[in-house]
């Protein structure tokens, strides 16, 4: 009897938890449903542009950072 008891109350606070997780989920997708902004073939092409800039200037840092590191350590062969 208390196992079945157990059971039951097991089985109830998971299937409100999933109950309350799928209600949330819907709620959380219906408010952030708005389509993508389709940009311009301009607009595409700046982004483009500023994206690999800053990709260059990452990259440019990156291997100043490298030079530094192995001029300290490399003796020369």
């Amino acid at each position: 009897m208390h196992v079945l008891t157990i059971v039951t109350i097991l089985a109830l606070a998971l299937i409100s938890q999933a109950a309350h997780a799928q209600g949330r989920a819907m709620t959380g997708s219906a408010r952030n449903g708005t389509a993508a902004k389709a940009y311009s073939s301009e607009e595409s092409a700046a982004m483009a542009t500023a994206n690999r800039k800053k990709a260059e200037g990452v990259e440019r840092a990156r291997d100043e950072r490298l030079r530094k590191a192995t001029k300290g350590i490399c003796i020369g062969c």
